[in-house]
C-alpha cells in the first residue's frame, strides 16, 4: 500500500456548491437577450477553463467575441454576489481538520482566479487550513491539462502517487488523472459530467479520510484468519473489540468474511466466534468458498492422490484428519495428533474408516507428519501442496486451492476486485493472502515472515489488534 501524504481540492463544486448559483444568475441573466438559451445548453460551463469561456458564451449568445461582449459578459459576472458560507458543504470545516490532524498535506487548485479564491476560503474561515493554495489563471493552459495538479504536486514536495485528488467536473478529473495523483470523483447527477477516468468516485466529501487513510483504495471487503487472529490460539480468547468492530464494519458497508484454514464445524461446534455473523467464508485454506450460505468455489483433493495418501498412512502408521463438507474424522489417533490438537485448543476428531477414501469427496487433510515425510508424501501426492502450522503437522490440499484463490472467487461473486480488500492474519498460511489483498495486515503477534511482507503491522489478538487497525485506517470510527 502506497501511503497518501497529500489532498489536493479543486474548489468549484467541491468545497462550495456554487455551481448551480452560477449557472443560475447567467441564465437569468441572459435569457431575456438570448431567448435560445436552455439551462441545459450552460451546462458546459462547469469546470470550463478561463480561456474557454469567452468563445463559449460568444457561440452560445450568436454573438462576435469582441469587446463589446466581453463586457457584457464581465459586467453580467460581477453582478453576481454569493456569500460563500451559504454554500459551503457542510462537511468542509470537520474534514479539514480531521485530514490535518491525519498529518496529511492539505492544498487547493482551483481553475478560478485568485481573488476568487481569496475571498471564498476567507468569507467561509478556512483559509489557514490549506498548505498550499494554487490558481489556474496562473497558467497558460487550464485543466484538463494536469499542468496546475503537476505544479501543486511539486510545490508540496510530492510525488503524484502520494496525492489525492477531489474532483468533480470533466475537465478536473482528466487534469487530476493525467498529473498521474489519485483521482476521487464528487458524483454530481445534476450536472452529465464525464467522470469515468477517476478511480475512485464518492457521493460525500466525509469520503475521504478513509480513502486516504487506506492509500488511496476503497475497501469493500474485509477477510479475517481465525486462530491468532480473531482468537488467541489454543485458548480461544476472543477479545471484547472484535464482534463490535466487524459489526461495525459491516454497518459501514465492508462486507466480512472468515478465511481459515479450519472447517465451519469446528467453529460453530466449539462456539469460536461468539456475536459474530460473517457474509461469508474461505474455508479449509480455500478450498470450500461461501457466500450467504452458498457454495462459490470448491476444490477437492483428486481420486489419485487420496489412493496415495491412504497408502502412505498405512505404511507410516501416521495419524490424519479428514475434512468433508460436513464432516470430520481420523483414520487414527496417535500422540502426535494429540499434542498438537491440544496446542490449538480442538479435541481430537472421531475415527473412521478410510478403505474407500479415494471415493469421497475430501477437501482438506490434515497428516501428523514431520517434514522429512511431508516432502515424502507430496512427492506421492503430485496435484497437492502443503502449509505447516505445527512441529508435527501441515495442512494439505490441493494445488488450485489457497486464502488467495479463495478470495479471488468470492471477490468475483460479489463483483469487485482483490485491490479492494483488506486482510488479517498471523501465520504462514495467511502470506499469500496478505499479499493479494489491497491491504494486508499482520497481527502483533504474527511470524516474522508475515509481518514482513504486510503492508501494516498492528497490535496482538489480545490488544485489540483488529480493533486498533480498522480505527486507524478509518473504516470504522
Amino acid at each position: 500500500m502506497k501511503p497518501i501524504k497529500a489532498v489536493i481540492f479543486d474548489m468549484d463544486g467541491v468545497l462550495i456548491d456554487s455551481e448551480p448559483v452560477y449557472l443560475h444568475h447567467q441564465y437569468t441573466h441572459l435569457k431575456p437577450s438570448y431567448p435560445w438559451i436552455t439551462l441545459e445548453s450552460m451546462y458546459p460551463l462547469v469546470g470550463i477553463s478561463g480561456q474557454e469561456y469567452m468563445p463559449f458564451m460568444a457561440k452560445l449568445c450568436r454573438r462576435t467575441d469582441d469587446a463589446a461582449f466581453r463586457q457584457e459578459m464581465d459586467a453580467m459576472n460581477a453582478g453576481c454576489r454569493v456569500y460563500y458560507p451559504d454554500i459551503l458543504r457542510k462537511e468542509v470545516r470537520p474534514l479539514l481538520h480531521e485530514l490535518k490532524q491525519m498529518g496529511l498535506q492539505v492544498a487547493l487548485a482551483s481553475s478560478s482566479s485568485r481573488e476568487c479564491i481569496e475571498q471564498v476560503l476567507t468569507q467561509c474561515g478556512i483559509r489557514e487550513l490549506f498548505d498550499c493554495i494554487v490558481s489556474g489563471h496562473e497558467f497558460t493552459r487550464s485543466k484538463p491539462d494536469p499542468e496546475i495538479y503537476r505544479f501543486t504536486m511539486d510545490k508540496l514536495g510530492r510525488k503524484p502517487e502520494e496525492c489525492l485528488i477531489v474532483e468533480d467536473s470533466t475537465y478536473g478529473v482528466q487534469a487530476g488523472t493525467a498529473a498521474g495523483g489519485v483521482v476521487a470523483a464528487l458524483r454530481d447527477e445534476r450536472f452529465p459530467f464525464d467522470q469515468r477516468a477517476a478511480q475512485l468516485h464518492i457521493d460525500s466529501l466525509a469520503e475521504l479520510p478513509a480513502l486516504a487513510a487506506c492509500g488511496g483504495k476503497r475497501i469493500r471487503a474485509a477477510f479475517f484468519d481465525v486462530d491468532g487472529t480473531l482468537i488467541t490460539v489454543g485458548e480461544h480468547r476472543m477479545p471484547p473489540s472484535a464482534a463490535p468492530a466487524l459489526q461495525a464494519l459491516q454497518r459501514s458497508g465492508v462486507q466480512v468474511f472468515l478465511c481459515t484454514g479450519r472447517h465451519a464445524l469446528e467453529i460453530e461446534e466449539e462456539n469460536m466466534l461468539p456475536g459474530i455473523t460473517v457474509d461469508g467464508a474461505v474455508y479449509m485454506n480455500g478450498q470450500l468458498c461461501e457466500l450467504q450460505g452458498q457454495i462459490v468455489r470448491e476444490t477437492p483433493i483428486p481420486a489419485g492422490d487420496l489412493s496415495a495418501l491412504k497408502q502412505f498412512l498405512q505404511k507410516k502408521n501416521c495419524s490424519c484428519i479428514f475434512l468433508e463438507k460436513d464432516r470430520m474424522y481420523a483414520n487414527c489417533v496417535n500422540s502426535r495428533m494429540e499434542v498438537e490438537q491440544a496446542k490449538i485448543g480442538t479435541a481430537v476428531p472421531a475415527v473412521r474408516d478410510i478403505s474407500d477414501l479415494e471415493n469421497r469427496r475430501i477437501y482438506q487433510v490434515i497428516p501428523f507428519v514431520n517434514e522429512e515425510e511431508e516432502e515424502e508424501l507430496l512427492r506421492q501426492m503430485p496435484h497437492c501442496r502443503t502449509k505447516r502450522w505445527g512441529d508435527a503437522v501441515v495442512d494439505l490440499m490441493s494445488r488450485t486451492g489457497g486464502k488467495e484463490n479463495g478470495i479471488r472467487a468470492l471477490c468475483a461473486a460479489i463483483g469487485i476486485t482483490p485491490e479492494e480488500t483488506i486482510a488479517f492474519g498471523d501465520a504462514e498460511n495467511d502470506l499469500e493472502m496478505l499479499q493479494l489483498a489491497g491491504i494486508g495486515v499482520a497481527m502483533g503477534n504474527a511470524l516474522p515472515q508475515v509481518r514482513a511482507c504486510a503492508d501494516m503491522v498492528t497490535d496482538t489478538v489480545e490488544n485489540d489488534g483488529i480493533a486498533h487497525a480498522l480505527q486507524k485506517l478509518k473504516l470504522i470510527g
